[in-house]
């Protein structure tokens, strides 16, 4: 979805607009933030069920940050609307921005590490399976037959 770029209105009505864009994006940030820790959690446990399904919950939540930061860029970025609101409120709409764009990179730098670990858990499980196929190996070279019976009986004169 992009965003069009809304038309000069009068003051209160753009500054009620971003208000409004920049308090959603912050209580999506929130709750962007509480399923990442869940996420953190889920990965460290190796629960990954638990992991398939946060992921699912972030998507969304995703989804509706790019679209609300979609419709604060339009709103920033014209010289026009942001002349409206003046100084003040357009310097306090930058320093909420800026807040929520700092929340969001602490959140990336979070993501990449958990994505490092869990590739960790990847690589360390697949060494840890292709070590269970070497020892198979080793036991069928050792052994005289084709498959390795398990004894079931022996007795003391052989």
């Amino acid at each position: 979805m992009t965003a069009s770029t809304p038309q000069p209105r009068d003051a209160r009505t753009i500054e009620s607009r971003l208000d409004g864009l920049i308090e959603r994006a912050r209580d999506l940030m929130e709750q962007l933030t509480a399923v990442s820790d869940q996420q953190s959690d889920a990965i460290r446990s190796g629960d990954v069920a638990k992991i398939i399904e946060i992921i699912a919950q972030r998507e969304p939540l995703v989804a509706q940050i790019v679209d609300v930061g979609e419709e604060i860029g339009a709103i920033v970025e014209n010289d026009e609307l942001m002349g409206v609101l003046g100084r003040e409120k357009q310097g306090e709409a930058l320093r909420r921005i800026s807040t929520i764009e700092h929340a969001m990179k602490r959140l990336r730098e979070r993501d990449g590490r958990d994505q490092e670990l869990m590739v960790e858990t990847r690589d360390a499980m697949a060494r840890q399976l292709a070590g269970m196929g070497s020892g198979k190996s080793a036991l069928r070279a050792y052994s005289t037959r084709s498959q390795t019976p398990d004894p079931i009986m022996q007795d003391r004169r052989g």
